[in-house]
């Protein structure tokens, strides 16, 4: 009996060890790319990211700073075909679905703008083929039958993968939660500027014809002309 657990707990320790270190090589590619970067006004940046045949990306990008808050976007195939193109927008999800192997090319176009440069967040979500097929037959040889472990393998594997999945998305959501708070703090700081800065205009004008009444009131009753009767 004893002899029995033994094996049993060798047995699953060996699973866990398998199961570890499938997860990890699995979760450790991630492909997924953030960045956040200076657009000079009258300039175009560009930027190339790699996928495989099949597969899904997803580009999003949000103007956080800058004018207008306002960039031209345009998304191109490895082939040369233009995807998407938009203009002067300040934020925007675009997906593809199945991809191409090869670079795609993600431009942004601030030509319109001679002055102001733009502060751009640029999130890439790049997903690979699905292979369920092979993961399943490969999950389905480690298993061993339900009777000696007690439980499912694969409602192991179901769990950690819709765990995983959560975590990424909710840590997808603050990022861009992050990327609208920054571009709502700089607009209340440009509206902010600007009220202050009207607001003493405006006080600076009262104040000059208040001054400018006073004075011709006075220059009016202070005439020293004597008039003969």
């Amino acid at each position: 009996m004893e002899r029995c657990k033994e094996t049993r707990l060798v047995v699953c320790l060996l699973l866990f060890l398998t199961l570890s270190v499938d997860l990890g090589f699995a979760f450790g590619q991630n492909k997924d790319t953030e960045f956040t970067f200076l657009l000079p006004p009258g300039a175009t940046e560009c930027f190339f990211q790699t996928a495989t045949k099949n597969g899904s990306m997803e580009v999003e990008y949000q103007v956080i700073a800058g004018s207008g808050l306002d960039v031209g976007f345009t998304l191109i195939s490895p082939n040369g075909y233009r995807l998407v193109s938009d203009f002067r927008k300040s934020d925007g999800i675009h997906t593809v679905d199945p991809t191409e192997e090869g670079d795609y090319r993600i431009c942004f176009d601030n030509s319109f703008s001679h002055i102001s440069e733009k502060m751009v967040y640029v999130e890439v979500i790049v997903d690979g083929p699905e292979e369920d097929d092979e993961d399943d037959e490969d999950w389905a040889a480690l298993a061993e039958p339900e009777d000696s472990l007690e439980y499912k393998l694969e409602d192991i594997r179901d769990t950690m993968d819709a765990v995983h999945k959560n975590l990424e998305r909710s840590r997808q959501l603050q990022t861009t939660l992050r990327a609208f708070e920054a571009r709502d703090r700089y607009l209340l700081e440009d509206n902010l500027w600007r009220v202050s800065f009207w607001s003493s205009v405006s006080l600076l004008v009262m104040v000059s014809v208040a001054l400018t009444q006073i004075y011709t009131l006075r220059r009016l009753f202070s005439d020293k002309h004597r008039v003969c009767t």
